[in-house]
Protein backbone atom coordinates (compact mmCIF):
# COMPACT_ATOMS: atom_id res chain seq x y z
CA UNK A 1 0.00 0.00 0.00
CA UNK A 2 1.21 3.48 -0.84
CA UNK A 3 2.47 5.34 2.25
CA UNK A 4 1.71 9.04 2.02
CA UNK A 5 3.35 11.90 3.85
CA UNK A 6 2.46 15.56 3.74
CA UNK A 7 5.10 17.39 1.68
CA UNK A 8 7.41 19.74 3.54
CA UNK A 9 7.25 23.46 2.75
CA UNK A 10 9.81 24.82 0.31
CA UNK A 11 11.88 27.77 1.57
CA UNK A 12 14.54 29.24 -0.72
CA UNK A 13 16.25 32.28 0.79
CA UNK A 14 17.83 35.06 -1.24
CA UNK A 15 17.06 38.81 -1.07
CA UNK A 16 14.73 40.73 1.24
CA UNK A 17 12.06 40.62 -1.47
CA UNK A 18 9.92 37.59 -0.57
CA UNK A 19 7.40 35.69 -2.68
CA UNK A 20 4.73 33.43 -1.18
CA UNK A 21 3.69 30.67 -3.61
CA UNK A 22 0.36 28.88 -3.06
CA UNK A 23 -0.58 25.60 -4.73
CA UNK A 24 -3.88 24.16 -6.02
CA UNK A 25 -6.65 22.10 -4.40
CA UNK A 26 -5.85 18.36 -4.06
CA UNK A 27 -2.32 19.10 -5.25
CA UNK A 28 1.02 19.85 -3.55
CA UNK A 29 3.91 22.29 -3.63
CA UNK A 30 5.06 20.48 -6.80
CA UNK A 31 2.75 22.94 -8.62
CA UNK A 32 5.03 25.77 -7.53
CA UNK A 33 8.46 24.15 -7.20
CA UNK A 34 9.81 24.99 -10.66
CA UNK A 35 8.53 28.57 -10.46
CA UNK A 36 10.02 29.01 -6.97
CA UNK A 37 13.41 27.78 -8.17
CA UNK A 38 13.25 30.07 -11.20
CA UNK A 39 12.43 33.16 -9.13
CA UNK A 40 15.06 32.21 -6.55
CA UNK A 41 17.66 32.08 -9.31
CA UNK A 42 16.69 35.67 -10.10
CA UNK A 43 17.19 36.82 -6.53
CA UNK A 44 13.79 36.38 -4.85
CA UNK A 45 13.26 34.64 -1.53
CA UNK A 46 10.53 32.04 -2.13
CA UNK A 47 8.31 30.21 0.34
CA UNK A 48 5.76 27.58 -0.70
CA UNK A 49 3.72 26.17 2.21
CA UNK A 50 1.95 22.81 2.20
CA UNK A 51 -1.75 22.89 3.14
CA UNK A 52 -3.10 20.59 5.84
CA UNK A 53 -4.18 17.20 4.48
CA UNK A 54 -2.81 17.71 0.98
CA UNK A 55 -0.72 14.82 -0.28
CA UNK A 56 -2.33 12.44 2.24
CA UNK A 57 -5.06 9.78 1.98
CA UNK A 58 -8.54 10.88 0.97
CA UNK A 59 -9.90 10.34 4.51
CA UNK A 60 -7.12 12.47 6.02
CA UNK A 61 -7.60 15.09 3.32
CA UNK A 62 -11.32 15.38 4.12
CA UNK A 63 -10.55 16.22 7.77
CA UNK A 64 -9.72 19.77 6.63
CA UNK A 65 -11.51 22.68 4.96
CA UNK A 66 -10.69 26.04 3.43
CA UNK A 67 -10.61 27.52 6.96
CA UNK A 68 -7.55 25.36 7.66
CA UNK A 69 -5.93 26.22 4.32
CA UNK A 70 -6.52 29.92 4.91
CA UNK A 71 -4.86 29.51 8.32
CA UNK A 72 -1.92 27.80 6.60
CA UNK A 73 -1.67 30.76 4.22
CA UNK A 74 -1.82 33.32 7.02
CA UNK A 75 0.79 31.35 9.01
CA UNK A 76 3.08 31.35 5.96
CA UNK A 77 2.68 35.11 5.59
CA UNK A 78 3.40 35.55 9.32
CA UNK A 79 6.48 33.32 9.07
CA UNK A 80 7.93 35.61 6.41
CA UNK A 81 7.09 38.71 8.42
CA UNK A 82 8.57 37.21 11.59
CA UNK A 83 11.80 36.48 9.74
CA UNK A 84 12.07 40.15 8.81
CA UNK A 85 10.68 40.19 5.28
CA UNK A 86 8.87 43.52 4.94
CA UNK A 87 8.14 43.28 1.22
CA UNK A 88 6.03 40.27 0.23
CA UNK A 89 4.40 39.33 -3.07
CA UNK A 90 1.98 36.42 -3.47
CA UNK A 91 1.42 33.99 -6.35
CA UNK A 92 -1.28 31.32 -6.43
CA UNK A 93 -2.87 28.84 -8.81
CA UNK A 94 -6.53 27.68 -8.56
CA UNK A 95 -7.29 27.40 -4.80
CA UNK A 96 -3.93 29.11 -4.30
CA UNK A 97 -5.16 31.99 -6.46
CA UNK A 98 -8.21 32.45 -4.23
CA UNK A 99 -6.02 32.35 -1.13
CA UNK A 100 -3.71 34.90 -2.80
CA UNK A 101 -6.64 37.22 -3.48
CA UNK A 102 -7.91 36.95 0.09
CA UNK A 103 -4.45 37.68 1.48
CA UNK A 104 -4.18 40.75 -0.75
CA UNK A 105 -7.63 41.92 0.32
CA UNK A 106 -6.59 42.07 3.97
CA UNK A 107 -2.81 42.50 4.23
CA UNK A 108 -0.11 44.74 2.70
CA UNK A 109 1.07 42.85 -0.37
CA UNK A 110 3.48 44.35 -2.92
CA UNK A 111 2.04 42.40 -5.87
CA UNK A 112 -0.53 39.63 -6.42
CA UNK A 113 -0.32 37.12 -9.28
CA UNK A 114 -3.46 35.00 -9.69
CA UNK A 115 -3.55 31.97 -12.01
CA UNK A 116 -6.70 29.97 -12.86
CA UNK A 117 -8.78 31.64 -10.16
CA UNK A 118 -12.24 30.02 -9.89
CA UNK A 119 -15.48 31.93 -9.52
CA UNK A 120 -18.89 30.59 -8.43
CA UNK A 121 -17.79 26.96 -8.66
CA UNK A 122 -20.66 24.67 -7.72
CA UNK A 123 -20.27 21.90 -5.16
CA UNK A 124 -20.76 19.44 -8.02
CA UNK A 125 -17.89 20.98 -10.01
CA UNK A 126 -15.63 20.79 -6.98
CA UNK A 127 -16.61 17.17 -6.34
CA UNK A 128 -15.44 16.22 -9.85
CA UNK A 129 -11.96 17.48 -8.99
CA UNK A 130 -12.03 15.62 -5.67
CA UNK A 131 -13.26 12.45 -7.43
CA UNK A 132 -10.27 12.60 -9.78
CA UNK A 133 -7.93 12.90 -6.78
CA UNK A 134 -9.64 10.00 -4.96
CA UNK A 135 -9.40 7.77 -8.04
CA UNK A 136 -5.71 8.64 -8.43
CA UNK A 137 -5.03 7.61 -4.82
CA UNK A 138 -7.25 4.51 -5.01
CA UNK A 139 -5.18 2.93 -7.76
CA UNK A 140 -2.16 2.82 -5.42
CA UNK A 141 -3.93 1.13 -2.53
CA UNK A 142 -3.78 -2.42 -3.92
CA UNK A 143 -7.47 -2.85 -3.29
CA UNK A 144 -9.96 -4.85 -5.32
CA UNK A 145 -12.76 -2.86 -3.74
CA UNK A 146 -14.34 -0.36 -6.09
CA UNK A 147 -14.25 3.27 -5.01
CA UNK A 148 -17.62 4.19 -3.43
CA UNK A 149 -18.37 7.57 -4.98
CA UNK A 150 -21.64 8.06 -3.09
CA UNK A 151 -19.89 7.53 0.23
CA UNK A 152 -17.11 9.87 -0.88
CA UNK A 153 -19.65 12.54 -1.82
CA UNK A 154 -21.30 12.30 1.61
CA UNK A 155 -17.97 12.48 3.44
CA UNK A 156 -16.87 15.46 1.33
CA UNK A 157 -20.06 17.50 1.73
CA UNK A 158 -18.77 19.75 4.51
CA UNK A 159 -15.45 20.46 2.83
CA UNK A 160 -16.97 21.16 -0.59
CA UNK A 161 -19.69 23.45 0.74
CA UNK A 162 -17.09 25.40 2.71
CA UNK A 163 -14.92 25.64 -0.41
CA UNK A 164 -17.84 26.92 -2.50
CA UNK A 165 -18.65 29.59 0.09
CA UNK A 166 -14.99 30.58 0.54
CA UNK A 167 -14.57 31.21 -3.21
CA UNK A 168 -17.79 33.23 -3.40
CA UNK A 169 -16.89 35.36 -0.37
CA UNK A 170 -13.38 36.06 -1.61
CA UNK A 171 -14.49 37.03 -5.11
CA UNK A 172 -17.19 39.31 -3.65
CA UNK A 173 -14.47 41.27 -1.81
CA UNK A 174 -11.93 41.80 -4.61
CA UNK A 175 -12.84 45.49 -4.70
CA UNK A 176 -10.72 45.73 -1.53
CA UNK A 177 -7.61 44.98 -3.61
CA UNK A 178 -5.42 47.95 -4.48
CA UNK A 179 -2.07 46.25 -4.91
CA UNK A 180 -0.67 45.65 -8.42
CA UNK A 181 -2.30 42.50 -9.77
CA UNK A 182 -1.60 40.14 -12.69
CA UNK A 183 -4.42 37.75 -13.69
CA UNK A 184 -3.55 34.74 -15.85
CA UNK A 185 -5.53 31.89 -17.37
CA UNK A 186 -4.90 29.02 -19.80
CA UNK A 187 -6.84 28.84 -23.05
CA UNK A 188 -6.97 25.03 -22.76
CA UNK A 189 -8.76 25.34 -19.43
CA UNK A 190 -12.54 25.63 -18.99
CA UNK A 191 -13.82 28.96 -20.36
CA UNK A 192 -15.09 29.70 -16.86
CA UNK A 193 -11.57 30.73 -15.83
CA UNK A 194 -11.37 33.39 -18.52
CA UNK A 195 -14.62 34.97 -17.32
CA UNK A 196 -13.43 34.70 -13.72
CA UNK A 197 -10.17 36.52 -14.53
CA UNK A 198 -12.12 39.22 -16.34
CA UNK A 199 -14.52 39.65 -13.41
CA UNK A 200 -11.65 40.08 -10.96
CA UNK A 201 -9.90 42.48 -13.35
CA UNK A 202 -13.05 44.59 -13.61
CA UNK A 203 -13.68 44.86 -9.87
CA UNK A 204 -10.25 45.26 -8.25
CA UNK A 205 -9.31 48.85 -7.39
CA UNK A 206 -5.67 48.41 -8.42
CA UNK A 207 -4.28 51.18 -10.61
CA UNK A 208 -1.73 48.68 -11.94
CA UNK A 209 -3.52 45.60 -13.27
CA UNK A 210 -2.88 43.20 -16.12
CA UNK A 211 -4.61 40.17 -17.62
CA UNK A 212 -3.12 37.60 -20.00
CA UNK A 213 -3.99 34.21 -21.50
CA UNK A 214 -1.66 31.40 -22.61
CA UNK A 215 -2.70 29.35 -25.67
CA UNK A 216 -1.03 26.02 -24.85
CA UNK A 217 -1.79 25.92 -21.12
CA UNK A 218 -4.51 24.24 -19.05
CA UNK A 219 -5.52 24.58 -15.42
CA UNK A 220 -2.21 23.98 -13.61
CA UNK A 221 -0.52 26.81 -15.45
CA UNK A 222 2.93 26.43 -13.90
CA UNK A 223 3.21 22.95 -15.48
CA UNK A 224 1.91 23.88 -18.95
CA UNK A 225 3.64 24.09 -22.32
CA UNK A 226 3.85 27.88 -22.08
CA UNK A 227 5.95 27.59 -18.93
CA UNK A 228 8.95 29.53 -20.27
CA UNK A 229 6.85 32.51 -21.35
CA UNK A 230 4.72 32.31 -18.19
CA UNK A 231 7.74 32.37 -15.89
CA UNK A 232 9.27 35.24 -17.84
CA UNK A 233 6.04 37.27 -17.60
CA UNK A 234 5.78 36.63 -13.86
CA UNK A 235 9.39 37.69 -13.34
CA UNK A 236 8.83 40.87 -15.37
CA UNK A 237 5.77 41.74 -13.27
CA UNK A 238 7.66 41.17 -10.02
CA UNK A 239 10.67 43.14 -11.24
CA UNK A 240 8.34 46.03 -12.00
CA UNK A 241 6.20 46.00 -8.86
CA UNK A 242 8.28 44.07 -6.32
CA UNK A 243 11.85 44.92 -7.40
CA UNK A 244 14.89 43.57 -5.60
CA UNK A 245 16.61 46.38 -3.73
CA UNK A 246 20.37 46.85 -4.29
Amino acid sequence: MLKLRQPKPLFLKASQQAVLLLHAYTSTIQDMKALAKFLHQHGYTCYAPSYAGHGLTIDEFLDYTTADWWQDTYNAYQLLENQGYKHIAVIGVSLGAILSLKLTEHFPIDACISMSAPQDRSVNDLFKRLEHYAEYLHQFQNSNVELDLKSLENKAAIQLQAFHEFVAATISNVSLIRAPIFLLYGELDDAHYQSSAQTIYNYVKSTEKKIKSYPNTGHLMTLGKDQTQLFSDILDFLDQHHPIQP
